[in-house]
C-alpha cells in the first residue's frame, strides 16, 4: 500500500466512524463493543505475533521511556500555565491526564505501521505498553486520585490494590508479558499466522473505533461551554502535537538513538490525547466537557501535524 494510500485510510474510517453514529446506523454501544474486540483479541494477537521474535536493543529502554518524560513535563508545564492563565485545579488535572498521555495505541500503531510498515510495531508496542499505560495506570492514576475528595477516595479503594488490578487484568499487557516466556520457544508456523490476520484487524477497526467514540466541543454543548474550554483546549493540544515530540526529537537526537527508534518517539509523542485517560478523566469529575473535546479535536488537529512531522523526520534523517 502506498503512503497517499495509506494516508487516505486514516480519516476514511475515522469519518466513517463518526457519521455511522451520528447517523445512528450502528448501535449506540458499538464504540464499546469494537473497542473490546481490539483490546482483547487484535492488540493480545498483535504483541503475540511480533514480540516472541523482536530483537531486544538498549534503545528500546529509551522507547519505554518516553510517555513517562511527556507525562512528567506536562505536570510542570499545566502548573505554571495553570497559574499563568488563572485556570482551576480541576482544568490542570485534566490537562495533565489527557495530554500528558497520548493515543499511542488505537490511533498510534496504526498510524505508524501504515508510515513505516510492521517492522516499527514493536517499538510501537514497547512505547504502548510500557511506556504510556504504566503511566496511566501508576503515577497518571496517583494523581488524579490525590485531587478527589475524601469520599471518593474511600469509592476506589486502596491506590496500590486498585494500580495492580489494572495491570494484571488487562489483556495487552498480560500478552506482553506473556510473549517473552515464549521467547523460549519457537511458535509454529500456524499458530502465528492465526494471531498476525487476527493482529492485522486492529487498523482498521481501532481508527473507526476512535471516529465512533469522537466528540467535538461544538457538537451537543452550547456556544458558552464552547468558549469556556477554548483557551485551555488550546493551550493543551499545542503541548501534545508541536511542543511534546519536539522536546523527545532533541533529547533522543542527542542520545544517539537507532534513527528508525527517534522516529517511532517523536511521532508517538505527537499523537491526539489518550482516550483512555479522557474517560478516566470524564469519571472522576475533572472538567468533563474538556476532557472529552481534547481527544476529539486532537485527532483530528493531528493528522496535518503528524504528517508534517513524517516528512520532516524523513528529510532529516
Amino acid at each position: 500500500m502506498s503512503i497517499v494510500s495509506q494516508l487516505i485510510l486514516i480519516p476514511v474510517c475515522l469519518i466513517a466512524g463518526w457519521i455511522l453514529k451520528r447517523g445512528r446506523i450502528f448501535p449506540e454501544n458499538s464504540g464499546v463493543a469494537l473497542g473490546s474486540f481490539v483490546i482483547y483479541i487484535s492488540l493480545p494477537a498483535l504483541i503475540l505475533a511480533n514480540v516472541p521474535s523482536m530483537k531486544l536493543e538498549s534503545s528500546l529502554i529509551f522507547l519505554a521511556s518516553m510517555p513517562w518524560l511527556i507525562f512528567g513535563l506536562s505536570v510542570a508545564f499545566f502548573y505554571g500555565a495553570t497559574k499563568f492563565f488563572d485556570w482551576d485545579s480541576e482544568t490542570r488535572i485534566a490537562l495533565t491526564l489527557c495530554c500528558g498521555l497520548g493515543n499511542t495505541s488505537f490511533l498510534g500503531l496504526p498510524v505508524l505501521r501504515m508510515f513505516y510498515g510492521e517492522e516499527v510495531t514493536n517499538a510501537v508496542l514497547i512505547i504502548d505498553q510500557f511506556g504510556t499505560f504504566l503511566c496511566l495506570a501508576i503515577p497518571g492514576f496517583i494523581l488524579a486520585l490525590r485531587f478527589l475528595s475524601k469520599n471518593e477516595q474511600e469509592k476506589t479503594g486502596s491506590p496500590l490494590r486498585s494500580i495492580l488490578k489494572k495491570l494484571f487484568t488487562f489483556p495487552p499487557f498480560l500478552a506482553l508479558l506473556f510473549s517473552f516466556f515464549l521467547r523460549l520457544f519457537t511458535i509454529p508456523e500456524s499458530i502465528h499466522s492465526v494471531l498476525k490476520i487476527l493482529g492485522e484487524t486492529l487498523v482498521p477497526i481501532a481508527l473507526f473505533t476512535v471516529g465512533f467514540q469522537m466528540e467535538l466541543p461544538f457538537m451537543g454543548s452550547s456556544s458558552k461551554e464552547s468558549k469556556a474550554i477554548a483557551q485551555p483546549l488550546t493551550v493543551g493540544l499545542i503541548y501534545k502535537l508541536i511542543f511534546a515530540p519536539i522536546v523527545v526529537f532533541l533529547i533522543y537526537l542527542f542520545l544517539n538513538l537507532n534513527p528508525k527508534h527517534i522516529k517511532a518517539a517523536v511521532l508517538e509523542a505527537g499523537m491526539a490525547p489518550m482516550i483512555t485517560a479522557s474517560i478516566v478523566s470524564i469519571q472522576m469529575g475533572f472538567k468533563p466537557t474538556l476532557s472529552a473535546a481534547l481527544p476529539g479535536v486532537g485527532i483530528l488537529c493531528s493528522i496535518p501535524t503528524l504528517v508534517s512531522l513524517y516528512f520532516i523526520l524523513e528529510n532529516f534523517f
